[in-house]
């Protein structure tokens, strides 16, 4: 009886003993607090699913934005009117509008103070090649005298431009140009060696201006200074996203391709991103993962914001209509090798879209990661040499080559003393359609003489100008 008490018949009842029992545990004793009942368990709730109609159009989106980036990438498109390749056609800088038809494009600016009178114009100072060149020369803010100044240094024509700048600041005529005409002959001093005259110069300008005057470099100072001639330090291709990440990014995308076949490092920068959108990070992600495929090197700047951005648009539990922000984020967490990261992502993926998540693998590629600003003068400045005259085809094409593969582009101008007006044109013709393609262009630290000859020639409308301080 023992044995089918403890575990009950279906049919038996139970012994008085047992009822007795169980009546004992079943009644309330005073004072006792009664048990809180028990919550009925939730109901789970359902994830709602996406409509497979909608994951199915973007992903056609994405598609075809990248169909038409393959099949734009070797072909020869429009650039602002452009066609590529071919010559840019000469246009008035003040308006924008083409030269009429017939119209000279370089036409010989007359100096009558002095080239006349020594036997030069323009046309003989860019030589035969400088007369294919497809530049006009423009007005620029400077007075007449500064940019005949500036031609005459950069045809090696020092005492003559000495004489006019000197004419020009003993006249005191020059009115908001008088400071600039007083830096250009310092520079003029200093790069021919005339410390004498340059201390002499100092004098009358602190007592002109009442304020300290620029100051002589020594060959040792100018010999420390930062750079090696003509050649780029760490010249790594360089694409910069910026804005939205969205459909718009082909345009990028297409230059990291081309890059992709010529260069086996590449760097993307995405600290200047806004936001994200889910065709932008699709997009992204499909380069990213050829380019992992095929074996280059990537230096992300930025990246962890970038993972940041992407958090922002996501639910955990939410299904949009593409796993592209998901994928892009947890590609970004592997490539930066967080793994820890990458991990608490997965998860959150594996709940949302109900599917096995995926495992953590460090990169094969060499994934670098830098800070934003980090690097950057190391990864995109190009030392421009001291003298730029006679045949510069070279440097013009390595200078082009490496203003299509930065954005923006750098050129450290701090050794440069002199570049010739020949070479000069050809610098603007070569670098016109790079500026078309909306990239920047930025010449630092340049000296007042040859900045006064890139406004002559125009260079400042398609490139930014800076003049070294001092």
């Amino acid at each position: 009886m023992a044995l089918f008490g403890l575990f009950g018949k279906k049919n038996s009842k139970p012994a008085p003993a047992e009822k007795a029992l169980a009546s004992d545990k079943t009644a309330p004793r005073p004072n006792a607090v009664a048990p809180a009942p028990r919550p009925e368990p939730a109901a789970p709730q359902r994830v709602p699913r996406r409509d497979p109609s909608l994951s199915n159009a973007t992903a056609k989106k994405i598609d075809a934005i990248e169909s038409e980036m393959s099949s734009e990438f070797s072909a020869t498109r429009p650039l602002g009117g452009l066609t590529r390749p071919g010559p840019l056609p000469a246009v008035q800088p003040a308006t924008g509008k083409p030269l009429p038809s017939g119209a000279n494009t370089l036409p010989q600016r007359v100096f009558e103070s002095t080239l006349p009178s020594i036997g030069m114009s323009t046309e003989f100072l860019l030589g035969p090649q400088g007369r294919n060149t497809d530049i006009e020369i423009v007005g620029s803010e400077a007075a007449q005298v500064i940019e005949e100044a500036a031609i005459l240094y950069a045809s090696q024509q020092s005492t003559m431009s000495e004489q006019v700048l000197r004419a020009a600041i003993d006249d005191d005529l020059l009115g908001d140009s008088t400071a600039k005409a007083w830096l250009m002959l310092f520079d003029l001093y200093q790069f021919t060696g005339r410390q004498a005259d340059f201390d002499a110069l100092s004098i009358a300008y602190a007592s002109k201006f009442e304020t300290s005057s620029p100051s002589w470099r020594s060959d040792d100072e100018q010999a420390a200074m930062p750079g090696k001639p003509g050649a780029a330090s760490g010249a790594v291709p360089s694409v910069a996203f910026v804005g939205k990440l969205d459909g718009n990014i082909i345009r990028l995308l297409e230059r990291v391709q081309k890059l992709a076949e010529t260069s086996p490092t590449l760097r993307l920068e995405f600290t200047r991103v806004a936001e994200v959108d889910p065709i932008g990070c699709g997009l992204l992600l499909r380069i990213l993962k050829k380019l992992l495929a095929t074996g280059h090197d990537l230096v992300l700047v930025g990246a962890p914001e970038l993972a940041a951005k992407i958090r922002a648009i996501l639910q955990v539990g939410r299904r949009d209509e593409t796993e592209a922000p998901w994928l892009l984020l947890l590609e970004i967490l592997r490539l930066l090798n967080a793994e820890s990261e990458f991990e608490e992502a997965s998860i959150d993926y594996c709940v949302t879209f109900e599917v096995s998540p995926p495992a953590f693998e460090a990169p094969k590629n060499n994934v670098t990661t830098a800070e934003a600003g980090a690097g950057n003068a190391a990864a995109q400045a190009y030392e421009m040499p001291a003298l730029v005259e006679g045949k510069s085809e070279q440097l013009i094409a390595a200078l082009t080559a490496f203003a299509n593969s930065h954005d923006p582009a750098q050129l450290n101008c701090a050794r440069l003393r002199r570049i010739d007006f020949n070479a000069a044109g050809q610098l603007l013709s070569s670098l016109a359609p790079v500026a078309a393609e909306g990239r920047v262009l930025e010449f630092l630290e340049v000296n007042h003489l040859v900045a006064a000859l890139f406004d002559v020639i125009g260079l400042k409308d398609i490139a930014r100008i800076v003049v070294r301080k001092g």
